[in-house]
């Protein structure tokens, strides 16, 4: 369980989250916990009956809940808003930045900084960074331990880059992304031409663009345009495991779950929601508030507002329809033997 830096008393949740507060007036939340690990300086969430009975006695904190159950939970610290879950997330949201505004802005000697870079006061470099020729990194930008920022670069401000992250040259990333370890950004799209029996390398002279807002999860891999740039959409959030081809335009607002892969020059619209293991085939286009299933295969274009699932990925009503007929195959393929045996002894 995290123990944050920042301590909130009751006073603050409540101008924070506009919720009611029931309790003693000098409780310090510094922990966000589920039910089973909380304490005195926790705070936790209920929004169903059935965790009632797993609060032990009233040593939490504080709980979030709904007026519903305001009169079952006598005795503790209540916070009664109409949406706890969300209200824990405004919660977790504002100790995670007020420990950053708090945190110590140092340089780590054994980073490895180009006399070209410019560095702001108010900014983290980890433990053997690398960053190269030319690139400019925003105000309060944190880039963690190990990780590699090549020549011509942009980390606009507020911006997080975890440990052992790899980020090629001329990639361009906005405000608040944050890239978790592991990723590689702007390696070289996958491009090869067969001439004379050899597979030739087809250069690949573009760039990554990341807009503001966006998250990528671990160990997920961005490569760079064959010419042009790669382009995740603001406030688009990528699983761990995805890989983004070359030539790639991903919109605003798309979800990408775990071991998502788009082939090359894939351009989706706004508010794209793939499922893990969804994979898309190249110069395909997914068009707005398209929803995917999970180890869905896409094979042609889909159209905006849509929702699609199996390999290939089809209209979800018309795939479920083929689905409850495969399911009865087996006694459709036996019925169509009985009559085949039986048109045979009529003859």
């Amino acid at each position: 369980m995290k123990v944050f830096k920042t301590q909130l008393t009751a006073a603050r949740i409540v101008e924070m989250t506009g919720g009611r507060f029931n309790g003693n007036d000098d409780i310090q939340i510094s922990r966000i916990a589920d039910v089973a690990e909380a304490d005195i300086n926790s705070v936790i969430f209920i929004e169903s009956e059935k965790y009632i009975s797993r609060i032990a006695g009233p040593e939490i904190g504080l709980i979030v809940t709904t007026a519903e159950f305001e009169n079952v939970l006598t005795g503790h610290n209540l916070l009664i808003v109409e949406k706890p879950y969300h209200t824990i997330l405004q919660i977790a949201d504002h100790l995670i930045s007020s420990d950053e505004t708090v945190m110590e802005w140092t340089v780590d000697c054994s980073a490895l900084i180009d006399p070209s870079v410019s560095l702001p006061e108010e900014v983290y470099i980890g433990a053997n960074v690398v960053i190269g020729k030319n690139t400019r990194i925003g105000n309060h930008c944190i880039i963690a331990a190990n990780s590699y920022i090549a020549e011509d670069c942009i980390l606009d401000e507020h911006t997080r880059i975890y440990p052992n992250v790899t980020i090629y040259s001329g990639t361009r990333i906005g405000k608040r992304v944050r890239i978790h370890a592991g990723c590689v950004i702007s390696a070289d799209g996958f491009g090869y031409l067969l001439i004379n029996g050899v597979q030739r390398k087809i250069p690949q002279i573009g760039n990554v663009i990341i807009h503001d807002d966006v998250e990528i999860g671990a160990n997920s891999c961005i490569d760079r345009a064959t010419i042009g740039s790669t382009i995740i959409g603001q406030d688009t959030k990528i699983d761990n495991l995805v890989q983004i081809g070359h030539n790639c335009i991903i919109g605003q607002h798309c979800i990408l779950c775990a071991q998502v892969g788009l082939a090359g020059s894939t351009v989706l619209g706004d508010y794209v929601y793939l499922a893990g293991q969804v994979g898309v085939a190249g110069h395909l286009t997914i068009s707005d508030r398209v929803m995917v299933g999970a180890q869905s295969g896409v094979t042609h274009d889909l159209s905006a507002d849509g929702k699609f699932f199996g390999s290939p990925a089809r209209e979800a009503n018309r795939m479920k329809r083929i689905m409850a007929i495969e399911n009865n195959l087996p006694d459709m393929y036996h019925a169509f033997r009985r009559l085949i045996k039986e048109d045979k002894e009529s003859q």
